[in-house]
């Protein structure tokens, strides 16, 4: 796969998503669960944040995938996010997972793995200590906001660690910090967009998720979907950066996203593939 495919994908999802509205669902955390639904929106899908067992095989149904978010995790929640991920892999949908925090504790550890066992998800999104829990290299996170980091020696250890990870699963990995990593076990792309400021609010790995679910929802093609996703926050990131302060650079945020499209991709993106 070579760049430009990559970028011949993203437009056609773009433009495909805001002539479809997928619906998402998303059974996420309650801290970033507004700006979860709103990026969605922003994009121009049609968000739905639904986590009672008694509903989900009907949202399910109807959804065009399912985002699994484990920030505010508890036992209740768990318990819909495999029953859900049954019911979606039941109806074919894609399933993408962000194992927050998974290393930080014992419970959400075993959650994550509990997850992957019921159901390999279609994506798995997160930093790079929660991967390296995902993948067992690792017992200790520290924290939400861990990233891969700047040197090549780092960048060339988390991509062996994506594509071995992807490979074993069968799933695309997505690695997300200051240099962002995707790898479906064969290929491997880098972004490098961003922003410092990204990582100074809350929930910008979390709308990364919903937006890598969204990409998903209106192709079978993952791995370049998950590509414009993290594109999509990196570039928004840096257009949103001429702002100054961390409220107008927020709300700034969610105009670039609603905005974005693949000519301005391509014209800004900083992506490699190998």
């Amino acid at each position: 796969m070579d760049k430009q495919h990559i970028y011949t994908s993203s437009k056609k999802i773009l433009e495909t998503i805001r002539e479809q509205k997928p619906i998402i669902h998303q059974i996420t955390n309650y801290v970033t669960v507004q700006d979860c639904a709103n990026v969605v929106l922003a994009l121009g899908g049609s968000p739905i944040m639904a986590d009672a067992q008694e509903e989900l095989y009907e949202i399910v149904r109807l959804s065009n995938a399912l985002v699994i978010n484990i920030g505010t995790l508890n036992d209740c929640t768990l318990s819909s996010m495999q029953r859900a991920s049954r019911y979606a892999r039941e109806c074919g949908i894609p399933i993408v997972l962000d194992p927050v925090g998974s290393g930080a504790s014992t419970y959400r550890t075993d959650a994550v793995q509990s997850l992957i066992s019921t159901i390999v998800p279609t994506v798995i999104r997160g930093n790079l200590s929660e991967i390296q829990s995902v993948a067992h290299l690792g017992s200790f996170t520290s924290g939400v906001d861990a990233a891969v980091g700047d040197c090549e020696e780092q960048i060339a250890q988390s991509m062996e660690l994506a594509c071995n990870l992807g490979r074993k699963l069968g799933c695309i990995i997505a690695i997300t910090g200051k240099t962002d990593i995707v790898s479906d076990g064969t290929s491997i792309a880098t972004i490098e967009n961003g922003h410092p400021a990204l990582t100074r609010i809350t929930g910008t790995g979390c709308m990364s998720t919903a937006m890598v679910g969204t990409c998903c929802a209106v192709t079978d093609d993952y791995f370049p979907a998950t590509v414009t996703a993290l594109l999509c926050m990196g570039i928004s990131g840096e257009l949103a950066s001429i702002h100054s302060g961390l409220g107008r650079f927020h709300t700034a945020l969610f105009d670039c996203f609603s905005t974005l499209d693949g000519d301005l991709l391509m014209q800004r993106g900083k992506l490699h593939v190998r």
